[in-house]
């Protein structure tokens, strides 16, 4: 199948205002969807510095996990949720992911882009519902208050194709913003509680 046709469903990540240097908070708080699927999950990502092997060079990777229903999932299902046996870990080039567990890595590939669009992180999620392992391409972007957050797209793996392969061959957030694979703009930002976190 033509990698363009291919379902894609959205990712979105906001700082969380509440994080504070060396606590145990998440960095980024919000919503990804399974390919070809409206069905939004919350989730919550961490940040962690990591030094490259082949460099040296200190770089930032995300990991965190999503909540095993959708948003707005009926009581049943959240509650079947609760005693559902925990599926099987998946791999991805020999790191395990566990059942609702998402992993963010700098794209080593970025440079090497003639238009440098490609994503600034890849990466996986492990929806946990016995479907495959998702991929995930993610931009790095500011809101219009000058706030980092992430955007953009899950899809399942392309047959035949490497990670690497998939990494190079990554389309442009203006081409998945045309063909509406991404939400376009920034979507409201979730009402805040009373401890600053967001509802």
């Amino acid at each position: 199948m033509d990698q363009t046709q291919r379902p894609r469903g959205d990712f979105v990540a906001f700082l969380n205002r509440a994080k504070k240097p060396g606590d145990r908070q998440p960095a980024f708080e919000g919503r990804i969807a399974k390919p070809g699927t409206d069905e939004k999950r919350e989730m919550a990502l961490w940040a962690h510095e990591y030094a490259d092997p082949k460099t040296g060079e200190v770089k930032v990777m995300f990991n965190g996990s999503a909540e095993a229903n959708p948003t707005g999932a009926a009581a049943a299902e959240q509650i079947a949720a609760l005693v559902r046996a925990a599926p099987e870990a998946a791999t991805l080039n020999n790191l395990s992911i566990e059942a609702g567990q998402i992993v963010l890595f700098p794209n080593g590939f970025k440079a090497d882009a003639p238009d440098k669009n490609r994503p600034d992180y890849w990466g996986a999620y492990h929806p946990g519902d016995g479907s495959e392992l998702v991929r995930i391409s993610v931009w790095t972007k500011t809101d219009r208050n000058g706030r980092a957050y992430l955007s953009g797209a899950t899809q399942y793996p392309i047959p035949g194709m490497t990670e690497a392969a998939m990494q190079r061959a990554d389309d442009g957030l203006e081409a998945l913003l045309e063909r509406g694979d991404v939400t376009q703009g920034m979507p409201k930002e979730p009402k805040r509680t009373e401890r600053g976190g967001r509802a």
